[in-house]
């Protein structure tokens, strides 16, 4: 990426049909991005204490995402902070690595040579950007303090970021607790000591809670990190849009994921698969995370 780019990662990434992925952040010259403080601004977070931490950017950001396989880029998206909303604009790159060009507005899937393997990937149309960047989650989904929270370079995220000027206030100390890195991966492995539904939770407010969220494009599930699962909507709850084929289930059925239409969703391809956009390949680790912490669950405290 280009200099005036600043890198950064995330504890908990999306799940992105296991493609690599760089990502950068472009904050306009003199320009400050604002951390929700639930303690200090209790107005910000009207739903809860899950939504501290949050950040706003200002007008004229730019967040920047490559996907890649086998270190080949495949496509580059911005999200671009424009007066009234955001805007996402998707680039496939050709297979010599030489051009990148825009997408058009619908969506498209090809089949991409890496050089050693030839891999399925599709581009999301803008309408289908937006719908996961939703407003209600933050638009911006990854950065937030809790996914910032960690090394890189041999500093920390949020201190490189406050070192550069970039808040509007200082960052309550001590720092938000980082989200746990649900399984190994590009962006690390679980730290010690965490617990399946620790992983779990992680994963789900990473993968689905910017839509199942209390104000929310679905927000018939709360799956935000921090939410106690009675507070779900989900333990023994059935579910309101169908049962992604199983013949006895609830949402979330403790201590049996095979009854548990949560653990099916992320477990399929097709109408019933959750999340809805933006991935086409199963996440095997994930769903595997998914249905050991319900295997764990004794009832719904």
């Amino acid at each position: 990426m280009a200099s005036f780019v600043i890198p950064y990662d995330v504890n908990s990434p999306l799940w992105s049909d296991n493609a690599d992925k760089e990502r950068g952040m472009v904050v306009p010259e003199g320009q400050k991005i604002h951390v929700r403080n639930c303690a200090s601004n209790p107005d910000e977070c009207q739903l809860g204490a899950q939504d501290d931490g949050q950040w706003v950017f200002p007008v004229g950001s730019v967040l920047i995402k490559n996907f890649s396989f086998d270190n080949k880029l495949v496509e580059t998206r911005l999200f671009v902070r424009a007066a009234k909303t955001w805007v996402g604009y998707g680039y496939q790159w050709n297979e010599e690595q030489t051009e990148a060009t825009v997408v058009p507005d619908e969506a498209r899937t090809v089949m991409f040579n890496t050089g050693t393997r030839t891999v399925p990937w599709t581009y999301p149309s803008r309408y289908d950007c937006m719908l996961c960047h939703n407003r209600p989650g933050g638009s911006t989904l990854g950065p937030e303090t809790k996914q910032l929270n960690r090394m890189m370079g041999g500093e920390n995220l949020l201190d490189k970021l406050e070192r550069l000027n970039l808040f509007d206030a200082p960052l309550p100390k001590p720092y938000s607790t980082p989200l746990p890195t649900p399984y190994p991966g590009q962006e690390g492995t679980p730290p010690a000591g965490a617990t399946t539904e620790q992983l779990a939770r992680s994963y789900l407010h990473a993968n689905c809670a910017f839509c199942h969220r209390a104000d929310g494009n679905a927000d018939t599930l709360d799956l935000r990190w921090g939410v106690p699962i009675p507070e779900l909507k989900a333990c023994n709850q059935m579910p309101k849009k169908g049962n992604a084929g199983l013949t006895t289930a609830t949402i979330l059925t403790p201590g049996k994921p095979e009854e548990s239409v949560m653990w099916a969703r992320v477990s399929t391809l097709g109408d019933d698969r959750m999340p809805q956009l933006g991935t086409y390949v199963v996440d095997d680790p994930g769903v595997e995370l998914i249905s050991a912490w319900i295997a764990s669950l004794q009832g719904c405290e």
